[in-house]
């Protein structure tokens, strides 16, 4: 067994969305003067490498805590979009077979909103982008964030390390932060594969 980690680490002042809270990253107490370090974070619930729950955009959409924890585990198949901004239904329509998740290796793709549908309809329930945003950039309407999210999906974005996994089937581990009703939460997302 082999694993890989897929997951942004997270930096003091790291770029975040924009209207997004900054990600602050301080030292709270120290061996030296307390006997034990602890750190403070401060940062949003769609900093770094993230899961969208439905509750951030569906009004009474599932909060992360409500989400089975069995659904934060998927095989999935991971597709090559680099070099392709936008992700058609003609390239989601031929998977590989017994996958319930997806992940798009592509810092600047995203899905119309017939894959979005076709996707849903295969069976897959968990989206992995490395893309900041699985809608196109400077969308104010985020249509494929509706569709995934009404769905019942979970969408992961900001993924790494992608590009070697391509044309692949891994099992996917994304586990959020369990916090009462969040909207989203930093993950660590880790592939593993059997070779």
């Amino acid at each position: 067994m082999r694993y890989v980690d897929l997951t942004m680490g997270l930096s003091d002042h790291m770029e975040v969305w924009s209207g997004d809270p900054e990600v602050s990253l301080s030292v709270h107490t120290t061996i030296e003067e307390h006997g034990y370090r602890t750190m403070r974070i401060s940062m949003g619930t769609h900093n770094g490498t993230h899961i969208d729950s439905p509750a951030h955009l569906i009004p009474g959409g599932k909060s992360l805590d409500q989400v089975a924890v069995e659904r934060f585990f998927a095989r999935s198949y991971v597709l090559d979009t680099a070099g392709c901004a936008l992700i058609t239904s003609k390239m989601v329509s031929d998977l590989p077979p017994g996958c319930t998740g997806i992940l798009f290796c592509g810092a600047d793709s995203y899905l119309d909103e017939g894959a979005a549908r076709l996707l849903l309809d295969q069976g897959y329930h968990l989206f992995g982008f490395e893309a900041a945003s699985c809608d196109e950039m400077g969308s104010s309407t985020l249509p494929v964030h509706h569709i995934l999210l009404e769905g019942d999906a979970l969408i992961i974005e900001r993924l790494v390390n992608l590009e070697p996994l391509s044309g692949r089937i891994v099992n996917v581990v994304a586990l959020p932060l369990l916090v009462d009703g969040s909207d989203g939460s930093p993950s660590r997302v880790v592939a593993l594969l059997d070779d």
